[in-house]
């Protein structure tokens, strides 16, 4: 008796981009209630580059097929999109939060038994740790692109498409949450600097203050989107979207990634209190999001709405391939 392999369930972008036109509408509402100008010469990067991989994933579709560099290329495009879109629209809420939550995050984490000073000092004692830190913090995007590229040559691409709409459902509800407990940093919030460290470097915890205060006190009169920083403290993005890249990894199905991947990744979330200046609460409810947003997305990946589809005539195409 011979026995078939079970065929991977079909996936699809569509819940992605359904996410990325509902960020775009809601930058536009916060725009039309609030208007602020967008320097446009910083959109040009942007829109070549969105440009040449949107091209490209077109080529590999229809032309020359290559089902999984099409993916990979509407997954890079994606990113940009999304990371532009979420940053303009977290600089456009920023402008409406209220008072900061920071004593209040601080009394949450004592509550929980968290010294967040204390595992500072702890990581600053040592050279060698706090560098592992500063890099495994910084790593976080070469992991996004890693793991996107692996899973692309690995052919695991509805696995790469989850990962992708995890990433940014998290995102999204990081931005939308973001204002309604706006906070500075543990850094700003003790009037921590460099000087009060020998290793740990808190610059993570006041690049973003200049224009963190510069919109909540109307002095910002302009986006220039090569310019802007992460201005979300709590829900921490960097940690939800490390939790992301670690679920990734873990099912990626490459062996050699699901062992390294998850290590860097983990080092990435127990980085983000000392080089980001979170709370630990902030990483907390980042991590959360991130689930919950991964059981969604393994699921709403698998919306496949009835498109109408160009023909890659003369050539032929799998589409079962492209769906999977």
């Amino acid at each position: 008796m011979t026995t078939t392999a079970a065929t991977p369930p079909a996936t699809s972008n569509a819940a992605a981009w359904a996410c990325i036109t509902l960020l775009s509408l809601a930058v536009l509402i916060a725009q039309w209630a609030r208007p602020m100008p967008v320097e446009t010469r910083s959109l040009n990067s942007l829109a070549i580059a969105c440009v040449a991989l949107g091209g490209a994933a077109l080529f590999y579709r229809h032309v020359r097929i290559r089902d999984n560099f099409a993916v990979m290329c509407t997954a890079l495009m994606q990113v940009l999109l999304f990371s532009a879109l979420g940053s303009i629209l977290s600089y456009l809420l920023t402008r409406n939060s209220g008072a900061l939550w920071d004593p209040t995050f601080a009394r949450w984490d004592r509550a929980l038994g968290f010294n967040w000073l204390q595992y500072v000092r702890w990581v600053d004692r040592s050279a060698a740790l706090a560098g592992l830190f500063r890099v495994a913090y910084a790593s976080l995007i070469p992991q996004v692109i890693v793991l996107v590229l692996a899973l692309g040559f690995a052919m695991r691409l509805g696995q790469l498409r989850a990962v992708m709409l995890a990433a940014i459902l998290c995102g999204t509800v990081c931005v939308l949450v973001s204002p309604l407990f706006p906070a500075a940093s543990n850094y700003v919030q003790l009037g921590l600097t460099a000087a009060d460290f020998r290793n740990v470097d808190p610059w993570a915890g006041y690049i973003h203050l200049a224009d963190f205060n510069a919109l909540r006190d109307g002095t910002m009169d302009q986006l220039d989107l090569a310019k802007m920083q992460g201005i979300i403290t709590f829900p921490s993005y960097h940690a939800g979207l490390s939790a992301v890249t670690l679920w990734g990894f873990w099912t990626s199905g490459v062996l050699w990634l699901k062992w390294t991947g998850p290590f860097v990744a983990l080092a990435t979330i127990i980085a983000t209190p000392v080089d980001g200046g979170h709370y630990f609460v902030d990483v907390l409810a980042g991590v959360a999001i991130a689930i919950v947003s991964i059981v969604i997305a393994v699921k709403a990946v698998r919306w496949n709405p009835a498109w109408p589809r160009l023909t890659a005539s003369p050539f032929r195409r799998s589409h079962a391939a492209s769906g999977q």
